[in-house]
């Protein structure tokens, strides 16, 4: 089985013979880079047999894969709170709805009623059922009938 050894080093070791080495053709070199706050990172360039290290193109920037997954997760946490936002409106919404369609009922009903009271009739709102009806006096027999 063949073993792979690229040449490896830190960004000093690399621009410490940056001036002298040259990886030959498809020559795998290693840098292990720092960010700011110290967190390591790898960088691989393949050699072409004529440029130096710094020169060639980065072939894998682990940095560039962890900011966009950075990058990523911040934007699904917008998104996540976005949609929670959005079920709360739906929520609030759903609620003042159906507030709106009781209030809607009741003042239809008492809306009947004064109906009733208009005609010089005794109207009433069965509280269960939330019809209206009539309460009235006929040849001494007491009357109930839905308005």
């Amino acid at each position: 089985m063949a073993k792979i050894a690229p040449c490896t080093g830190t960004t000093a070791d690399w621009k410490s013979v940056s001036e002298t080495l040259i990886l030959e053709n498809r020559e795998i070199g290693v840098e292990i880079a720092s960010r700011s706050n110290g967190k390591t990172y790898t960088i691989i360039r393949q050699g072409d047999g004529k440029n130096k290290f710094f020169d060639l193109p980065a072939i894998f920037d682990q940095s560039a894969y962890e900011d966009a997954l950075a990058t990523t997760s911040s934007n699904m946490q917008t998104v996540s709170a976005f949609k929670n936002s959005m079920n709360s409106a739906t929520q609030k919404a759903t609620t003042a709805a159906t507030n709106a369609d009781t209030a809607t009922q009741k003042a239809n009903a008492a809306a009947k009623a004064c109906e009733g009271i208009v005609a010089k009739q005794n109207t009433m709102v069965d509280t269960v059922t939330n019809k209206s009806a009539v309460l009235t006096l006929e040849d001494s027999l007491l009357c109930i009938r839905e308005a």
